[in-house]
């Protein structure tokens, strides 16, 4: 496994080790993030989209009707650390010569089928940050016989430091760094204060446009160096069992406290064995306007609703509705589990204000 600078970077990665050229067809998602799409465009590849069913599948159906000349490559995700089975489209990856790339930057623990996750893939990638305490970091495996490796560029010694400051800023702020957390967040708070910062209260419209754009494209130099040493340490030393164990109780507080609500409802209630979920994602039928009210209150939610443009309407395709309708709620090993009664609270006094069947305990 070659350890990268993130899981974007990974994908770019895995398109130049199969030789992708300009022109060549990918197989995407309609339900994504746009960094999932980025590194296919920037090796001038072109984005297909494909529709995924209610359980976040391929629709093997569908690809079995279209046409693949000039297909290359499929990108599959298990999505929210939900392991997906995908035997099926290995197979019709090998019947069709279509090479296979599992992402599981949702998904760095548990067993997709008959085998643990990121083995059904020609490769996978992951994204370390997701789960580890590290500032940047990615993965890339590659399973396919007779693949190049990629050779990653040189860290600088700025660099080298950059991240070990990163990362023990990181430890501060979840209080591992036991007796010196409140002195190192002071000094880092003195910092920030004392930075020079612009006279505008906003970024230039320039700039502006370049946040909004962030995801659309990718660090080609970034991409191609290698993970620090720090990070590189700690994620290979990071305790994976009380990740997992973590995350897997808040993921069922929640959807016991979050069951039972016509307003909204858990896209699963059940994790697979050994599964780690990133995020817990939670269906809303009417999602809007409180979603922009819960990023206003810097909430700990995301939703994937900036999609790539172009996206085609495909009949049955659960994506689009994905997008709009599943916002995804934080499950971190490091939140107590009052933070967890908070958000399912703050939840259920957004969108279901009058219903008094069910209390928080």
């Amino acid at each position: 496994m070659r350890l990268t600078t993130s899981g974007r970077a990974s994908i770019l990665l895995a398109m130049e080790v199969l030789a992708l050229q300009p022109g060549d067809k990918v197989l995407v998602p309609t339900y994504h993030c746009p960094t999932m799409i980025a590194p296919v465009v920037a090796v001038g590849a072109k984005p297909i989209f494909y529709p995924i069913d209610a359980h976040g599948g391929p629709q093997l159906e569908w690809l079995q009707k279209q046409s693949l000349e000039g297909i290359k490559v499929i990108l599959a995700a298990h999505y929210f650390g939900l392991p997906q089975p995908l035997q099926l489209l290995r197979q019709w990856c090998d019947t069709n010569g279509i090479a296979l790339i599992e992402d599981c930057a949702h998904s760095l623990f548990g067993v997709s089928g008959t085998r643990p996750v990121g083995q059904w893939g020609d490769i996978a990638i992951g994204s370390l940050t997701k789960f580890l305490p590290v500032p940047e970091g990615g993965c890339l495996q590659v399973n396919r016989a007779g693949a190049s490796h990629q050779i990653l560029g040189p860290v600088t010694l700025t660099e080298q430091l950059k991240a070990i400051v990163d990362i023990v800023h990181i430890a501060a702020d979840f209080g591992r760094l036991w007796g010196l957390n409140g002195l190192l967040l002071g000094a880092y708070s003195l910092r920030k204060r004392l930075k020079p910062t612009s006279n505008s209260g906003q970024l230039p419209p320039a700039l502006q446009d370049e946040a909004a754009a962030d995801g659309y494209s990718i660090d080609i130099g970034l991409s191609h160096r290698a993970l620090t040493r720090a990070s590189a340490w700690v994620s290979k030393r990071a305790p994976r069992a009380r990740i997992v164990k973590g995350r897997r109780r808040h993921f069922e507080k929640l959807a016991m406290l979050l069951a039972g609500f016509s307003e909204f409802r858990p896209l699963r209630t059940e994790l697979p064995e050994g599964a780690a979920p990133y995020v817990f994602p939670l269906w809303i039928e009417s999602p809007d306007p409180g979603y922009s009210r819960l990023r206003e209150m810097g909430f700990p939610v995301s939703r994937w609703d900036r999609l790539w443009p172009d996206i085609p309407a495909i009949s049955e395709d659960a994506g689009p509705a994905w997008s709009h309708h599943i916002l995804q709620l934080a499950c971190h090993q490091d939140l107590t589990d009052d933070d967890i009664t908070v958000i399912a609270s703050t939840i259920i006094q957004l969108y279901a204000p009058d219903n008094s069947k069910k209390k928080i305990a």
